[in-house]
């Protein structure tokens, strides 16, 4: 299934299902439109990233990533679920890979109709997440990398 995380004016909005990469740096509501009027769904993630925009309520959106294996602590995925839960929209879990190993570290578990439609699945919150924490070793080696691109002006997502 095609998908992309796209930088929005305000955090990342998973766009799954569309074929077409929405354009970065708009608004959510607006890539939300953009990624619906092609058939897709569009995920919250990491909605309490504590070191970039977070988005909690954006109208619209399909559901909401939970679970994010680089969240070593949890406490980002626990206030994520909570908002979730309050707002009544499906949850999700996801690896945010930024390399082969921690690939498939965060997973859902889609329980799909007959008509084999996924995006249709998770919108009406068939899903089930699961997930490991990244690894302390690859965390480490990951931020040591990001702060190395900061120190020498590396574009920001």
């Amino acid at each position: 299934m095609p998908g992309v995380e796209v930088s929005t004016s305000d955090g990342h909005l998973l766009a799954l299902g569309v074929r077409e990469l929405p354009p970065s740096g708009r608004s959510p509501e607006e890539t939300i439109e953009f990624v619906r009027a092609r058939g897709g769904i569009s995920i919250v993630s990491h909605p309490y990233h504590p070191f970039r925009h977070s988005m909690y309520r954006i109208p619209g959106c399909d559901a909401v990533e939970v679970f994010n294996s680089k969240f070593i602590f949890g406490l980002a995925n626990f206030w994520a679920r909570r908002g979730a839960t309050r707002l009544g929209l499906p949850m999700v879990a996801g690896s945010d890979a930024h390399s082969a190993r921690s690939v498939g570290l965060g997973v859902t578990i889609v329980t799909v109709g007959e008509d084999g439609d996924v995006l249709e699945a998770i919108r009406e919150g068939r899903v089930e997440i699961d997930g490991k924490r990244t690894p302390p070793v690859a965390f480490l080696g990951q931020m040591g990398r990001w702060v190395k691109k900061r120190l020498r002006g590396g574009e920001r997502r």
